[in-house]
């Protein structure tokens, strides 16, 4: 199957899980927490085709840097004729931090994208609608997410789906080249960037990932398949939560 075909194709099976999901839990729409960034553009996008703009509310919530409206965040839901609703989540980081004397930028990021999913359910329990999970399988895999943070959620569309072809599909919807272009952040503080913290560009992540799990495409790097299958390792127990001892009797 040639690639526009294929894009195509993934298209409308992405917009008819989200469709099947909203109606089959008897919801209205989807709730879905928007940060400017390529993942939670794609999602965006399909979320409003599928359903339609109405039945979408974009919610962005800062917890760091004033809560101003990121002008990226304006950009991509303008496209989409959706209004974001902007939560500045910064007074409580700045709570946990007094209350706990936490200082580590990553836990009061990790404390940011818990605060973010409550809002997020909050939203869809007065709106009748599923919270849409943003996350991608890269991250997934390699424990790159915050437990009960942002990888939790009611539908996943690109859960199975690595960082790579997230980005192409991502053209193929013609996200801006602005969003395109950015490099992955968390949002976690100022300057974060995605691929510092990994230790490793998301494009060999991605090779190794595939080598791992038998799919085509991957690429041999022995020490980056080495690096990722530790990172697997150790992350295992976010993508089991919680982890359940075996039963003897």
């Amino acid at each position: 199957m040639k690639t526009g075909k294929k894009q195509k194709a993934l298209a409308e099976h992405l917009k008819n899980f989200i469709r099947e999901s909203v109606s089959c839990a008897g919801k209205k729409g989807i709730v879905i927490g928007v940060s400017g960034g390529l993942d939670s553009a794609v999602c965006l996008c399909l979320a409003s085709a599928a359903l339609g703009k109405e039945n979408c509310r974009a919610l962005y919530m800062p917890h760091h840097g004033g809560g101003k409206l990121n002008p990226d965040v304006d950009l991509l839901c303008s496209q989409f004729g959706i209004e974001p609703k902007l939560y500045d989540l910064s007074p409580m980081t700045e709570m946990f931090e007094t209350m706990t004397g936490e200082s580590d930028p990553v836990q009061k990021g990790n404390f940011g994208a818990r605060m973010r999913m409550a809002f997020l359910y909050n939203e869809a329990a007065s709106l009748k609608c599923l919270v849409m999970n943003t996350s991608n399988r890269t991250e997934s895999m390699t424990g790159y997410f915050t437990k009960w943070g942002d990888e939790a959620g009611d539908i996943s569309p690109l859960g199975n789906y690595y960082k790579s072809e997230i980005t192409d599909f991502a053209r193929y919807l013609d996200i801006p080249d602005r969003v395109l272009n950015a490099e992955p952040s968390a949002g976690f503080y100022s300057g974060q960037k995605d691929e510092d913290e990994l230790g490793i560009s998301y494009a060999r992540l991605d090779q190794a990932l595939k080598i791992i799990e038998n799919v085509p495409g991957g690429e041999e790097s022995p020490a980056d398949i080495e690096k990722v299958r530790e990172m697997i390792k150790k992350s295992g127990h976010k993508r089991n939560s919680p982890v359940k001892a075996a039963r003897i009797y």
